[in-house]
């Protein structure tokens, strides 16, 4: 992402110009070419580059550019420690259903982060632990099962939650 894309999504999330201004000053029509996006995730996780991966997911979700084009990337990205958008990107997950995206879900949910060694609610392992639910296949219930032998309370009742929801 260059220095003038940054400062234009920076403008966005500070709602000092309209998604109209963005779309009209930013390099590429992102309605039109959303894998510019996905470029955008691709360089940033190869460069570690945790700005630009907060930057593109936030204007994926600004102008809904998200398909199931990007599990590949998101799922790399979902693992990774180097930076703080575990939460949306399993969210975004959670949304796009694939069932791609089983394993790395089921991975994150074990993973303590250490920038959230504190959050005692363990609110990532619990998105993905919901998006396990909704995506609903024999594999992801498979996940699910595991997940209920969790020594993590939290972890190992969100996941019996989910067994029962899809269940039913």
């Amino acid at each position: 992402m260059t220095n003038t894309e940054r400062k234009l999504v920076d403008k966005l999330m500070a709602k000092s110009i309209s998604n109209e201004d963005f779309k009209r000053n930013f390099t590429v029509d992102v309605l039109q070419n959303p894998y510019y996006i996905m470029q955008i995730l691709e360089i940033a996780y190869i460069e570690k580059e945790l700005h630009d991966v907060e930057s593109a997911l936030f204007v994926g979700f600004v102008f809904n550019l998200f398909t199931e084009d990007f599990v590949e990337i998101l799922c790399k990205l979902i693992e990774e420690p180097w930076h703080y958008q575990h939460e949306d990107i399993a969210r975004l997950l959670q949304k796009l259903k694939s069932p791609q995206t089983v394993e790395c879900l089921y991975k994150t949910a074990l993973t303590q982060f250490e920038y959230l060694e504190f959050d005692e609610a363990f609110a990532l392992a619990v998105k993905c632990i919901w998006a396990l639910g909704d995506i609903n296949t024999p594999k992801s219930r498979e996940k699910l099962e595991l997940l209920t032998q969790s020594d993590n309370e939290i972890i190992r009742d969100n996941a019996i939650n989910q067994l029962d929801r899809i269940s039913k």
